[in-house]
């Protein structure tokens, strides 16, 4: 049972949140479960029941199950239970999955992207984040829902989909738009 362990599985989700500053400045990554089974040769790592992986101020990831393949660098020449520079190879968080990064915002604020979904999967080769399973995404000018797939482009920082979405965006940031901000065309009622 692992209740914290503490720095060098920064390179587990670092990447997902890359070219973030603040998380490079981070010198601790927190997990937590239930149950975990670290195969230290291998590289796997599976953790189950009451999931949580914070890198406090940067992100949070809770989850019911998370597996990662993050293997030993070899030339280190250390074998303990914490990956030793390895690259993490993949990543795969199921069951009532909300992923929250934290972003510096205006006047001192935070700013937190919010995803939802039964199950995020990332993937080093393509350094893309897939979220499926009711997938839905919450910031602070709006929502974007999915029926099928989410899918983050971490290389281009790009959102794309599979299946249908919806994007529900809040007014005031159009606000500053002349398009918008007119009275409307519709007939009077007499």
């Amino acid at each position: 049972m692992i209740r914290s362990v503490l720095f060098p599985l920064l390179a587990l989700l670092l990447t997902l949140v890359s070219g973030s500053a603040q998380a490079q400045q981070q010198d601790k990554i927190l997990l937590s479960a239930t149950n975990c089974v670290l195969e230290l040769e291998k590289g796997v790592y599976h953790l189950w029941d009451h999931v949580r992986v914070e890198s406090p101020g940067v992100f949070q990831i809770t989850c019911d199950d998370l597996r990662a393949a993050l293997p030993q660098d070899k030339a280190s020449g250390t074998a303990g239970p914490l990956p030793t520079g390895g690259k993490l190879q993949s990543l795969i968080a199921s069951g009532n999955v909300v992923i929250e990064l934290f972003q510096p915002g205006a006047n001192g604020s935070t700013n937190v992207v919010r995803a939802f979904g039964k199950q995020a999967e990332y993937g080093s080769q393509q350094e893309i984040l897939i979220l499926t399973g009711d997938p839905r995404i919450e910031t602070a000018s709006g929502v974007m829902i999915g029926t099928e797939a989410l899918i983050y482009d971490l290389k281009s920082r790009t959102m794309r989909n599979r299946g249908s979405y919806r994007i529900e965006l809040k007014a005031d940031i159009l606000k500053g738009s002349t398009l918008f901000n007119r009275g409307t065309n519709s007939s009077k009622s007499r």
